[in-house]
């Protein structure tokens, strides 16, 4: 692995710009192919969204995308080649809510029967879950979503359907505030269009709320990103934000603060509103460039708290919180072979604004009081409390995921993926499934690196056929 300026022995076939989880999964399809690829990374690291501390007291952190989904095959196929190992999260035992105060508990992987002395509540949000399923089913996976029927979806907001076809109000507000967590952005700020096909992406609503928390890497997700960067054939330059890029219909030239670097193809792996600082000449066509400009990253931290032990097992809880007051999701995430026990938090949207205006000390009372409130008094001294706030990462911009306003996906779909000469798109928005995952992430990578073998190789095809 080199982070400096490549050798001119080292010319590259392709320019891979953005070392996240997509990047460095496209850089080793290729490299693997026998290309020559630089990876040019703005921060001084790589991983991007995926960031793990390995020193972290107690055992190593996730400081960024950690959770493994069951049926997330290509990540996890990855993962263990690289010599990886994973293990299984989510323990079993009751997930807790808190709705205006009151902590009720749920069984495992399930609704809570009764809130406000309401009976059926979980047959109730079954059902309004299961209405997203529906629509998910219809739009799919693939697009380009311009059907008339789409086109309605598009123009209206989340915050709008789910008021025509939510009736009870209390599970309007538990529905609203999960969707907060999954995306980062408020339901009012989104398209029922980007929501339906972000369900049928990540296969449904069960799967996100619970087969995609399957399981974690030991020692932290990072890893797969570095363990590629050790791999012959790819040559990362860090610390080397991407001013512009340059390209014809046969050649890229991508210029940083620091170099230049020139390929035949080059692979935009970074999420579009970062893609979007970058000037390209000549100018992108239209639809990629509303894309970039008109579709933000989420907004959304998470909170770590390390204990002595997984004090909550022994009343039958799995450490999985949902506060409807504070706004959050929380997780037992705790490790084989880990010294401490972590729960972690995810709080997204309009739930993180309130929160995040709290202040540092206001944010962590907010946390541990609720974690009192919902698992017990021994919550209430944590050994450490951790914030990863993604909105305030330099180049990362926020998380989990691109979101889409109103009348922007049914007309700009394609944009999220399509070749533009030499130009590929990688990153997690661009996968044609679990978009907002590690398993988008290597999916976009993987698709966009055979984009560019199948090129290489019709090229071929053509010059043999030309002689």
């Amino acid at each position: 692995m080199s982070t400096a300026t490549p050798r001119p022995a080292a010319v590259p076939n392709v320019i891979v710009v953005g070392a996240g989880l997509s990047g460095m999964t496209a850089a080793y399809t290729l490299a693997a192919r026998g290309l020559e690829v630089i990876v040019v990374e703005a921060k001084d690291r790589v991983g991007g969204r995926t960031h793990s501390d390995p020193d972290y007291e107690g055992g190593p952190l996730d400081l960024g995308g950690m959770l493994i989904g069951v049926t997330h095959d290509r990540s996890r196929r990855l993962g263990e080649t690289l010599g990886l190992t994973w293990a299984h999260a989510r323990p079993e035992g009751r997930m807790t809510y808190r709705v205006n105060g009151d902590v009720i508990l749920a069984p495992d992987s399930s609704y809570p029967t009764t809130i406000d002395g309401s009976d059926g509540f979980d047959v109730k949000l079954a059902e309004a879950y299961g209405k997203f399923d529906v629509l998910a089913a219809r739009v799919g996976a693939d697009g380009p979503w311009d059907t008339a029927f789409d086109r309605e979806l598009d123009m209206m907001t989340v915050a709008t359907w789910l008021e025509l076809n939510v009736p009870d109000p209390v599970v309007r507000r538990i529905v609203d505030t999960d969707l907060n967590i999954i995306v980062g952005a408020a339901t009012s700020e989104i398209s029922m269009l980007f929501w339906a096909q972000y369900v049928a992406k990540c296969e449904n609503m069960h799967a996100l709320q619970v087969t995609a928390n399957d399981a974690l890497w030991i020692g932290g997700a990072q890893q797969i990103s570095q363990r590629i960067a050790e791999q012959p054939g790819i040559t990362l330059v860090t610390e080397s934000p991407v001013t512009s890029v340059q390209y014809t219909d046969d050649s890229v030239t991508v210029h940083t603060k620091k170099s230049a670097y020139t390929a035949a193809h080059a692979i935009i792996a970074v999420p579009p509103a970062s893609a979007n600082a970058i000037a390209y000449i000549p100018e992108l066509p239209l639809q990629r460039r509303q894309l970039q400009a008109r579709a933000p990253m989420g907004r959304e931290s998470k909170v770590q708290m390390r204990y002595p032990s997984p004090f909550w097992r022994e009343s039958h809880q799995s450490g999985e919180v949902f506060d409807l007051d504070l706004g959050y999701l929380a997780l037992d995430v705790t490790r084989p072979g880990d010294l401490s026990a972590t729960i972690v938090a995810f709080i997204g949207g309009k739930d993180y604004d309130a929160w995040f205006a709290l202040g540092d000390t206001g944010r962590r009372q907010a946390v541990i009081e609720s974690l009192v409130a919902t698992l017990g008094p021994a919550a209430s001294e944590p050994l450490s409390y951790h914030e990863t706030d993604w909105p305030s990462i330099p180049y990362t911009l926020g998380a989990p995921v691109t979101v889409m306003p109103p009348g922007l996906l049914s007309s700009i779909g394609t944009a999220l993926n399509a070749p533009i000469g030499p130009l590929r798109f990688a990153g997690t928005e661009a996968a044609p499934m679990w978009t907002g995952y590690m398993e988008g992430a290597v999916r976009a990578g993987e698709a966009a690196a055979q984009s560019i073998l199948d090129s290489l190789a019709t090229s071929a095809t053509t010059a043999a056929g030309s002689r």
